[in-house]
This record gives C-alpha cells, sequence and structure tokens, in this order.
C-alpha cells in the first residue's frame, strides 16, 4: 500500500491513479473494509494536502455506492468538494463531484435532483472528467433517450460507450450491456437481446465482479418475465437470491460503518491521552506557579520598601491561580450542571458550536456539520473562552 504514497518535506503526496486502481481494485474483490482502512490513513492523516483528501473522499464514496449505501456516499461527495476547492484544480474537482451525484440520484430514481443537476453539466464541465467516467454518463443519456423512444439514437450512444470503456476500462462494460438488453427487448430484437446479455456477464465473469454479475442477472429476469418465459426468469432469481447473498452488500455496509466508527474512536483515545498529558503538565505548571510564590515571600521579608511591592504581586498571582483552580465552583450553572449560555452574550453560531463540543465532537468533526473550516471552529472557540472566561473545552462539559 506505501507504493502510492511520497513524503516530501512534511506533506503527504498521492499518486492519485495509483491509489484508484488499489480502491477500486479491492472493491472488486469484496474488500470494503481494506479500502477504507486504506483511505483512512490519508483522512486521518494532518499533514494529507486538500489534494490528498479529495481523492480519499471520492472514492471512498465509491467505496460506499458499491455496497448500495447512497447517504454514505454521498456524505463523501460533499467532503470531497469542500476539499477540492482548497486546490489548483477546483473547476475540476467540482466537475467531478456534479457528475458522481448526477449517477447516484440517477441510479436512487430521484428524478428533480437528477434534472436538477443535468441542467448544470455543460460541454466546459465534461471536458474535465476522464474517458471512463463519460461513458457512464454517455450511458445515461442514452438511457434517457431509449425512454423517449429514439431507439436508434440510444443504440449509437451505447456503442460509444463501449467503444470509450474498451479503451479506457472493459471491466464496466456489464453496465453498456446491460442497457443494450433493454434496449433490444424494446425494439423487439430478443435475439440481440440475449447475445448482449450474454456478452456482459462474460465480462463481469471475466473481471470477477459479483455486483455485475448481480446486475447482467436482474437485468434478464426482466426481459425473460416481460417476454413471458417465467420458467427461465425464476431461475434467474434464484440465482440473483444466491449471488445477492453472496455479495452482502447491506451486512458489508454496516461493518464498514462500524469501522470508521472504531477508527473515530480511536483517534479520541488518542485525543484523551494527549489531554491527560497536558493536565500533567499543568499540574507541573501549578507546583512550579506555587514554589515561585512561596519564594517570593521569603525574599519580601528581606526588604520592607519592596514589600507592599511584592505583597501586590503575591496577591495578584495567587487570585489568578484560585480563579482558575475555582473557576468552575464560581460559575453559574443550569440544571443540568452545566455552564449557562442564557447568560452570555453568545451568538447563534457559539451556541451551536458549544451543543456540538457537548456531543463529544472534535473541531474537524464541528467543521464537517456546520460546513466550515477547523480554523474557523477554533477561531470561534477563542471568542467563546473569552466571553465565559475560561481557558479550554472541558469547562463546556463539565
Amino acid at each position: 500500500m506505501a507504493f502510492f504514497v511520497t513524503t516530501v518535506g512534511f506533506a503527504q503526496k498521492i499518486n492519485s491513479d495509483s491509489l484508484k486502481v488499489e480502491i477500486l481494485g479491492l472493491n472488486d474483490k469484496n474488500q470494503h473494509e481494506q479500502s477504507i482502512l486504506v483511505l483512512d490513513r490519508i483522512i486521518g492523516n494532518s499533514s494529507s494536502t486538500a489534494q490528498d483528501l479529495f481523492h480519499a473522499y471520492l472514492l471512498r464514496s465509491l467505496t460506499y455506492k458499491s455496497l448500495y449505501n447512497y447517504t454514505g456516499a454521498l456524505i463523501n461527495l460533499d467532503l470531497a468538494e469542500k476539499s477540492g476547492q482548497k486546490t489548483d484544480f477546483a473547476e475540476a474537482a467540482s466537475s467531478r463531484v456534479l457528475i458522481e451525484k448526477l449517477f447516484i440520484y440517477f441510479d436512487t430514481k430521484r428524478n428533480d435532483e437528477f434534472t436538477a443537476l443535468l441542467e448544470q453539466v455543460t460541454p466546459e464541465k465534461l471536458k474535465h472528467i476522464d474517458g471512463e467516467t463519460r461513458a457512464f454518463y454517455e450511458c445515461i443519456m442514452g438511457h434517457l433517450e431509449m425512454h423517449k423512444g429514439n431507439y436508434s439514437v440510444a443504440n449509437t450512444i451505447y456503442d460509444y460507450c463501449i467503444m470509450l470503456l474498451e479503451k479506457e476500462n472493459p471491466k464496466h462494460l456489464p453496465i453498456v450491456y446491460k442497457v443494450k438488453v433493454e434496449l433490444y427487448n424494446l425494439m423487439g430484437q430478443q435475439d440481440k437481446a440475449i447475445a448482449a446479455y450474454e456478452k456482459g456477464m462474460s465480462y463481469a465473469e471475466q473481471f470477477g465482479i459479483d455486483l455485475y454479475k448481480i446486475t447482467m442477472l436482474e437485468t434478464i429476469i426482466y426481459f425473460y418475465a416481460d417476454n413471458g418465459n417465467y420458467k427461465d426468469a425464476y431461475l434467474a432469481q434464484l440465482e440473483v437470491t444466491k449471488q445477492r447473498r453472496k455479495y452482502d452488500a447491506a451486512n458489508r455496509s454496516g461493518k464498514l460503518n462500524d469501522l470508521e466508527k472504531e477508527l473515530q474512536q480511536q483517534r479520541n483515545d488518542i485525543t484523551l491521552k494527549n489531554r491527560k498529558y497536558m493536565t500533567i503538565a499543568l499540574t507541573g505548571v501549578i507546583v512550579l506557579l506555587s514554589a515561585l510564590l512561596f519564594l517570593l515571600f521569603k525574599l519580601l521579608k528581606s526588604n520592607k520598601q519592596r514589600r507592599v511591592l511584592m505583597e501586590n504581586e503575591v496577591v495578584h498571582m495567587r487570585a489568578r491561580l484560585e480563579s482558575y483552580v475555582n473557576r468552575k465552583e464560581h460559575r453559574e450553572e443550569d440544571d443540568n450542571g452545566l455552564l449557562n449560555l442564557e447568560k452570555y452574550d453568545l451568538k447563534r453560531r457559539h451556541i451551536e458550536i458549544i451543543n456540538l463540543i457537548r456531543e463529544g465532537k472534535t473541531n474537524k468533526e464541528i467543521g464537517n456539520t456546520l460546513f466550515i473550516s477547523e480554523n474557523t471552529v477554533k477561531y470561534h472557540l477563542k471568542i467563546i473562552f473569552e466571553k465565559l472566561n475560561i481557558d479550554n473545552r472541558s469547562s463546556l462539559i463539565k
């Protein structure tokens, strides 16, 4: 896995093409959890660049999509878009995210969202996508023409898609042959429909992609049923059930969610560990300050003239120390024992951030939730600390 990552100074540089080959290869072998682990190393690395994050989130979206987890796919596309805006290829990144969302809305039959996005697709945006993605897009255009009754136009588009995928990545050809089966059936050319099915299935078996085997089988079920061949439709249905049980998309998707939660918990544990070290360090500082106070007190005894000035300084330092140690005891609390926010002049954004902190969210998670950067979250926290007269986020939840 290390072959696609090189280090330049402290910044991580990823070969996006090699990463794509690795992740999609793992997905084709149904090793989706391994894909998530590889991508998490990039997403969880503070040295990853915006470009690295864009490619990682995009591939994580495709991983979830391959398991029919379209919600997870869309969430990661939004994250990819945010990261992509910080790169020097922002327009290309935005175009790719737009097309991938278009595919999801088409697959899930969310027609309103699909139509709205399709209107945003311009020839200029299509220039930014690769041949493989262009083939998927054109396949949808052929599907639209087919359902308008423009069979000849649709067939020409599908042939163009086949040409693109034979050149770019033939393992995806079952996608086109699937719709070829539907088209030939509508045209009354059943022999060609069967031939398209056999060709699509042969590619699915050649590349060992279970998802495409299921796709081809589901297509032939509808073909057989539409032509009154219920026996073969039933047999194909049995095989689909077998293949779906083997693929087990729902269970795999659930495992990915559990894995991501576990990885997040590991990061939280590291954060808590760092806080523990900070507490120890702070205790050392307090002890040191106490020792200094005692020394100052001794020195004051030797010089009466400087005594008043030094005592004032000691009192001041002691007051600050006691204020720090006893601050929780003197603050105004609500019925739940939390800091009563109504007593302070806080903006709505500040309240949102405080509530997310009380839910245990990290700065990065807060930023993702509110669609703001992590630096903006830190800026708001600085203002919150000043208004509430506290030094850290722990005071917000205790």
